[in-house]
């Protein structure tokens, strides 16, 4: 019994060993060709992709060409020229508005210094026009106190009786008289 115990332990193993070898090979053959048909999809998708980028540089030489023909090129060149000259349009416009809102600007303080030396112009009439009145109304000898609240100032001619008596003519200065208000 030990003997065949032996025995059939040893045909398990042995069975064990084929059958992992089996397997090992039959799974790395599985994967080998799993991993070969992954390089040729990657070749092929390479293939594809270097056709597609042929394609796509066979495009932009064309356009290419075609932006660098003569006509293309005097296209262009005309539409630059336009562009620079509208450009240049602005600016003078640009400059054009900054000139009128300064000009504007002046006109305004202008305006404003004209207002101003036309109420000077005004006010000097009117104090001349009111020096040439006050004379006549106010004897020339009239002397005022200064201003304070306690003292009126009061112009008062010489009698009229006195001039009659005499018969001389005497020439009355005001007389002023202050008087303190209670």
């Amino acid at each position: 019994m030990l003997v065949e115990g032996t025995m059939i332990i040893t045909w398990l193993g042995a069975g064990a060993a084929v059958g992992s070898l089996l397997t090992y090979r039959l799974a790395s053959g599985v994967m080998g060709q799993e991993k070969d048909q992954q390089l040729k999809s990657y070749k092929v998708e390479n293939e594809a992709l270097g056709r597609t980028n042929l394609i796509y540089r066979e495009r932009i030489d064309q356009l290419e060409n075609a932006l660098f023909s003569n006509e293309k090129f005097l296209e262009m060149t005309g539409e630059i020229d336009f562009l620079r000259s509208s450009n240049f349009k602005l600016r003078s416009r640009l400059r054009d508005l900054e000139c009128l809102v300064a000009a504007e600007k002046k006109k305004a303080s202008r305006e404003q210094v004209e207002k101003l030396e036309n109420t000077v112009r005004n006010l000097k009439h009117r104090i001349e026009k009111e020096s040439r009145s006050i004379p006549a109304l106010v004897p020339a000898t009239l002397e005022l106190l200064p201003a304070k609240k306690e003292v009126a100032v009061t112009g008062e001619s010489g009698p009229e009786g006195a001039e009659a008596d005499n018969g001389k003519e005497r020439k009355w200065s005001a007389i002023l008289k202050a008087r303190r208000i209670t």
